[in-house]
């Protein structure tokens, strides 16, 4: 399908569809791939608050929750002797 076609299309769906929230949906989706638009914010909803931890995750070392397998073998071993010793009672 060549992209006026595609075009085409999309502008029959959008000309016949009248639930104004998916229309609301195309919208802000349109918007936020939209090259010509710099401005679009899709974090617009967010505090302050919100948005400085949203910030702060995203430069959150990725590793910063990992642990070996040497680590995670012994956490393994320690839950399992727990399980066996309540199981046993």
């Amino acid at each position: 399908m060549s992209k006026q076609d595609l075009k085409n299309e999309l502008h029959k769906l959008i000309d016949n569809t009248e639930d104004e929230q998916v229309l609301n949906m195309l919208m802000e989706d349109l918007l936020a791939y939209s090259k010509n638009n710099s401005t679009f914010d899709d974090l617009s909803d967010l505090s302050p608050e919100d948005r400085a931890e949203l910030e702060e995750l995203a430069n959150e070392d990725p590793m910063k929750d990992t642990i070996s397998e040497e680590e995670l073998k012994k956490h393994m071993t320690q839950w399992v002797t727990r399980l066996s010793t309540k199981s046993d009672t």
